[in-house]
């Protein structure tokens, strides 16, 4: 018998719709697992290192949706098409658990001297008021233990460790597990710090001194946390401990027990002190508290929202509805006089194979220009940095961001000089270096700007001095860090709650959000990560597993608008199977295979669609501001950044994150 054939329209299809925005919602399970805790018996109260599991129950939410949070500052919440529903699973650790994972350390561990973090704890604010060293010659009687050794563990290694032992505590591997450790009630217990000594700055071969480079033996980057490796030639593993028994945290200032106001933004911050504060009668940060809700906090605030299940900055889809083949990296180099060498401190290859697997599917190429930073650029380049010496007409003040508008006009005229002609499916992603010989900005390292009206990416800007490449930066990792927003990635230290449709930054009772920075990511503002961990990967393929499923309904509504039902039909229901498919994979957690199933589908449909002379286009935001003649000579604007919209939400970093990416 012959084959039935298709329907010509498009009622019989299952998972797709047509002109709808949908969503893949999936069940998700998270374990939390306690290692050094014991757990409350029903009806007792909690002492302050005891875990009541209604804490959680009480904070953690019942689902999250994710939303593209720089678009959706403009007026209109922008869901991405990526919903969950959490199953808890509560996991208390036995004794040859704890007895193996503790001995573990104590094997893997080197004593070392006190960091400056440590002894800043033990005097408090007993400090030089010249230096800022800690200037106490005895302990600062505002703590409860002083810190008098430190054990160094390396943070890779344990985190390793517990993927590899998670079946001990019936967890299943490649699940979302939160090890929340404590090794202070141990009589085996040692003052220890988990440490990425081996991270250095990508450029520091170059023309970074190889000291202010590694950023690992820094005391300020010591760790109370860590997880989201991708491990080469190991199964998936989807984990991240934290342990307030270590150090104290340097990154949230939990070492600081005595200063509500850590940030001097006059704010008190909500962070977390080390094990041995909580419960504390002294008036410390300790007072009156029990880890149980504060590590039910860090699950709700860190673990879910900006680790496991978070919500991207942009939209995974750079040009919607047909998505691109290609990406090429236009890297411009605006060198100025004096300035190191840009071949010294910026490896295009390297970081094109970096942000290559944010978009699996495209073919990357780079290409490299560079130009004088002098005359009308290097007044706008100043103009960024509100320098003074630039007349009004330059730096035009009657925009709400004076410093970056003439900067991005300079950038717009570029892109539509040079981008004309560009094939559909090729997206050109500008990316401007600024080498400046000369210390003429604060201390910023890079920002990825949106277009001002609609919150879409528009330019990657990095920026390098002589200060901040004493301090050990280069081009390199800046520039991918960069691109990972704009492809989509937000920080491991701010992001957004869905059920209290909440964004949050690490400040005010949020500060203890830093410690999502202590995970394996170059998204994180610790420089101890080169690359982009599991967690970006698995969150980007689900963002464009949803993209690729709502721009192929987009493309089907084009063609029954275009009367072309009949033409598509056949790929429609291919691409159907296809995107049910990605579903299954979607809720076991295959990730790409997910986005792999859902590009196939996506492909089959678009091509279809532009066979039967369906017009689909691709969305070009530098062609549509509304604000910008598209007219050479002077234009005419209406636009700007507002202060709660665009870019300004979402600074790479405050003076206090500056004080601490640079310190010691």
């Amino acid at each position: 018998p012959q084959p039935v054939p298709p329907p010509a329209d498009f009622s019989k299809l299952k998972t797709l719709k047509p002109g709808q925005q949908d969503t893949i919602r999936t069940r998700l399970k998270v374990n939390i697992v306690f290692v050094g805790y014991r757990q409350t018996s029903p009806g007792q109260i909690a002492t302050a290192r005891q875990i009541d599991t209604g804490d959680f129950s009480q904070t953690l939410p019942k689902s999250y949706e994710a939303i593209a949070r720089i678009p959706s500052a403009y007026g209109r919440t922008e869901f991405t098409g990526n919903a969950f529903d959490y199953q808890y699973n509560y996991v208390f650790a036995d004794q040859g658990f704890e007895d193996s994972f503790f001995g573990y350390l104590k094997a893997q561990g080197k004593e070392a001297p006190l960091t400056l973090q440590q002894s800043l704890y033990n005097c408090q604010n007993d400090l030089d008021p010249a230096t800022g060293d800690p200037n106490c010659k005895v302990p600062s009687p505002n703590i409860n233990r002083v810190v008098d050794g430190n054990f160094q563990i390396d943070a890779r290694v344990t985190e390793n460790w517990l993927a590899d032992n998670v079946a001990r505590v019936g967890v299943k591997p490649g699940e979302y597990t939160v090890f929340m450790v404590n090794w202070y009630d141990r009589p085996d217990f040692k003052f220890h710090s988990y440490t990425r000594l081996d991270a250095v700055d990508s450029d520091a071969d170059q023309a970074n001194p190889a000291a202010a480079s590694k950023f690992g033996t820094r005391g300020s980057r010591r760790l109370i946390a860590w997880g989201g490796s991708v491990r080469p030639s190991a199964p998936v593993q989807r984990v991240w401990f934290y342990d307030l028994s270590a150090n104290p945290d340097p990154w949230t200032n939990g070492y600081d027990v005595s200063n509500p106001d850590v940030d001097g933004d006059g704010v008190a911050d909500y962070r977390m002190p080390p094990i041995w504060e909580y419960g504390t009668r002294k008036a410390s940060l300790g007072y009156g508290r029990k880890v149980s809700p504060d590590l039910a906090l860090v699950t709700r605030y860190v673990a879910l929202n900006l680790l496991f299940t978070p919500s991207p900055i942009y939209r995974a889809a750079l040009t919607p509805p047909q998505m691109p083949e290609a990406i090429e990296l236009d890297v411009h180099v605006e060198q100025g006089l004096g300035a190191v060498a840009q071949g010294q401190v910026f490896k295009p290859a390297l970081a094109e194979s970096r942000v290559a697997p944010l978009q699996p599917f495209a073919k990357f190429s780079s290409k490299v220009r560079e130009t004088p930073l002098n005359g009308s650029l290097a007044d706008v380049y100043k103009c960024f940095f509100a320098d003074p010496s630039k007349p009004a007409d330059i730096c035009s003040p009657e925009y709400a961001d004076a410093t970056g508008e003439k900067l991005f006009q300079f950038g717009v005229k570029e892109l539509r000089e040079t981008y004309a002609g560009t094939p559909a499916n090729k997206y050109l992603l500008p990316i401007y270096l600024f080498n400046d010989p000369a210390n003429t900005q604060p201390g910023l390292l890079g920002i990825a700007y949106d277009d001002g009206e609609t919150g879409t990416q528009s330019f990657v800007y990095s920026f390098l001095t002589p200060d901040l490449n004493a301090a050990g930066y280069g081009f390199t990792d800046t520039t991918v860090h960069e691109i990972g927003h704009h492809l989509s990635l937000s920080h491991p230290h701010d992001g957004y709650d869905s059920e209290q449709n909440l964004s949050y930054g690490p400040s005010g009772p949020y500060l203890f959000a830093n410690s999502g920075d202590q995970s394996a990511t170059i998204m994180s503002y610790n420089d101890l990560s080169r690359d982009f961990g599991q967690f970006n990967l698995d969150s980007q393929y689900r963002y464009l597993s949803a993209a690729y499923l709502n721009n192929t309904n987009a493309i089907l509504e084009l063609s029954r608008r275009a009367a072309k039902e009949g033409s598509v039909a056949v790929a429609a229901t291919s691409a159907d199977a296809l995107f049910a498919q990605a579903q299954s994979s979607y809720d076991a957690m295959n990730y790409l295979d997910a986005a792999t199933k859902a590009h196939e589908g996506y492909l089959a449909v678009l091509n279809a669609a532009k066979t039967a002379g369906v017009a689909v286009q691709s969305y070009k935001w530098y062609e549509n501001l509304n604000g910008l003649s598209l007219n050479k000579g002077k234009p005419a604007y209406s636009r700007s950044f507002l202060p709660q919209k665009g870019a300004v939400v979402f600074p790479e970093e405050n003076a206090f994150q500056r004080s601490k990416r640079l310190g010691r």
